[in-house]
């Protein structure tokens, strides 16, 4: 065969493959999909990202199955995520641990935040509570810093884990208070939470979504939100701003990433059921119940939060002496 007919046949091939490619990615989803939420069942995002999931799968024409992978700040769930076919049948919930404090906060992450994940995005955005014992004999901030200084590595300060936002809004709490507290990592927030409702724990930092249920019922105490603002649904407490910790902000995000290399129709077809799904009745109920924001971004922007919040919470990680190695 001539080398001319030889390069006409190849490319009719290469052409040919293309199309059955874009065909194949049009016809996305044609099956289920999973979504790794790399948090215990009953957590804070895992509260928050079940309705989202069903919410998807509705506008995916597919379910969307939460697939919980907890462990080690994450990493052990985000890792899969990264590791897993990129063609679009496993997703995944990235959020401001896993996506950005990580980074700075484990000498060799298993996953690059930036390069093994494709982000599609963002989803949702809420503060975090500082709640305490009931029997603990302070009721803010001050009288907790307080009551700390007397009884210098006594206090427990529990956590979903060793690099999580929690974590680390403790050891800006302890810096910033002139105390030392003792850190006790748990593999979930809802162990954390049950242990100090029992007793067992003097205070904790975690999401709302996850803490609220024993707030609302009085088995635990709430001494401030670590927001610029007041929790919606707790309009009462003051944020640890307000109660003299000036410009403590700590804000939790998270949205749906893949791995990378997802082909961009799908990552475009997936961002629109996203976005569609945040409006979804359900998912809004839910997330004013618990003073959770959604907001849907562009692939684009979700990266341009990224690239942003890992320099800014690496200074924090440095600032805190926070570390999980």
């Amino acid at each position: 065969m001539p080398i001319i007919a030889r390069r006409a046949v190849s490319l009719f091939l290469v052409m040919l493959a293309a199309t059955a490619a874009g065909a194949a990615r049009a016809d996305w989803p044609e099956r289920p999909i999973k979504l790794i939420v790399p948090y215990a069942a009953g957590s804070g995002p895992d509260v928050v990202l079940r309705p989202i999931a069903d919410a998807l799968g509705r506008e995916l024409g597919q379910p969307v199955i939460v697939e919980n992978r907890g462990g080690a700040g994450g990493i052990v769930g985000t890792q899969a995520l990264a590791s897993a076919p990129p063609d679009g049948y496993t997703i995944g919930f990235g959020n401001i641990v896993t996506l950005a404090i990580n980074k700075s906060m484990y000498a060799k992450l298993p996953y690059d935040p930036q390069r093994s994940l494709a982000p599609v995005s963002l989803a949702i955005s809420n503060a975090l509570v500082l709640i305490a014992r009931n029997g603990l004999p302070a009721n803010n901030v001050q009288e907790l810093a307080a009551y700390a200084k007397k009884n210098p590595g006594k206090v427990s300060v529990g956590s979903l884990g060793v690099g999580s936002s929690a974590h680390l809004a403790g050891e800006m709490l302890k810096s910033e208070t002139g105390t030392t507290m003792l850190h006790v990592p748990y593999k979930s927030g809802q162990q954390a939470v049950v242990d100090l409702a029992g007793g067992q724990l003097d205070v904790m930092i975690d999401n709302v979504a996850g803490v609220l249920p024993f707030i609302r019922s009085g088995q635990v105490k709430v001494l401030g939100a670590t927001s610029l603002k007041r929790v919606p649904v707790l309009p009462e407490v003051p944020t640890l701003d307000e109660s003299g910790l000036k410009g403590f902000e700590v804000v939790s995000w998270g949205g749906i990433v893949t791995p990378a290399g997802v082909p961009k129709p799908v990552i475009d077809k997936l961002n629109a059921a996203v976005a569609k799904a945040l409006l979804d009745s359900a998912v809004q109920k839910q997330n004013e119940t618990l003073s959770v924001d959604a907001t849907p971004s562009t692939p684009e922007q979700f990266a341009s939060l990224i690239a942003a919040e890992i320099p800014r919470w690496a200074a924090m990680v440095k600032q805190s002496g926070a570390s999980a190695d």
